[in-house]
């Protein structure tokens, strides 16, 4: 970085970049948000800067700093022309995912409250999925987000819709992360609406596709008690 500094312009602006990108995969996360912080003062106009804000907020979420991520990300989203802005949307919507964890995992006020502070993070998390699959069609990050929003209809127990957003996904991102998760609680629709053999399908597509997912033992449980049972 010494020497590229004496030469200054775009070799110091793509060190700064290759920096930020190395301490990140080194996860010595205040170094990238350093080597971030510099690439913007010092080239705010620079093509990588809608980058750097995501990964600044990336650092602020790893280390739990939730509203300086939010508002990292937010900064991302009033860049019109960034092609990052759906994943800058996803990372608000998991901020608010995080927040609600904690929380729920809070034994610092009671009971009462610490279930209405949840599900009013809950309930924003959901805005902020739904914000990506409303304004961000074209992102790589509708299908892990519409498959976050039919996991929230599921905790509501409006299993139509639910299933319905399920289906959603299924035919249109079939490559959505999820996928297993998608299964598994596609399942637990349709055996809530008494559709107990398409229930069964789901549990079984998870096996055959997602033999090492974490939910393939419970799957495997409620498929076989299933068959036993002549559903």
């Amino acid at each position: 970085m010494s020497e590229a500094a004496k030469l200054g312009g775009r070799v110091l602006e793509e060190t700064y970049v290759q920096l930020w990108r190395v301490y990140f995969e080194m996860e010595r996360l205040d170094l990238a948000a350093a080597m971030c912080q510099r690439l913007q003062q010092q080239f705010p106009s620079s093509g990588f800067v809608d980058e750097a804000l995501l990964q600044l907020a990336e650092v602020a979420r790893k280390q739990n700093d939730l509203p300086r991520a939010i508002r990292t990300y937010s900064s991302l989203l009033a860049i019109r022309t960034s092609p990052l802005r759906g994943e800058g949307q996803f990372g608000i919507a998991q901020c608010y995912d995080q927040m609600a964890q904690a929380a729920a995992e809070s034994t610092a006020a009671p009971a009462n409250v610490v279930a209405a502070n949840v599900a009013a993070l809950r309930a924003r998390a959901f805005q902020e999925y739904k914000k990506v699959f409303d304004q961000f069609s074209d992102s790589g990050r509708v299908g892990d987000a519409v498959a976050k929003m039919a996991d929230y209809y599921y905790d509501q127990k409006d299993y139509a819709r639910a299933t319905e957003v399920f289906e959603n996904v299924i035919a249109n991102y079939p490559d959505a992360k999820f996928l297993d998760v998608i299964y598994f609680n596609y399942g637990r629709c349709l055996y809530r609406r008494d559709r107990k053999p398409q229930a069964l399908v789901k549990f079984e597509q998870l096996l055959t596709e997602f033999p090492d997912s974490p939910l393939a033992t419970d799957a495997k449980k409620i498929a076989d008690a299933m068959r036993q049972a002549g559903k």
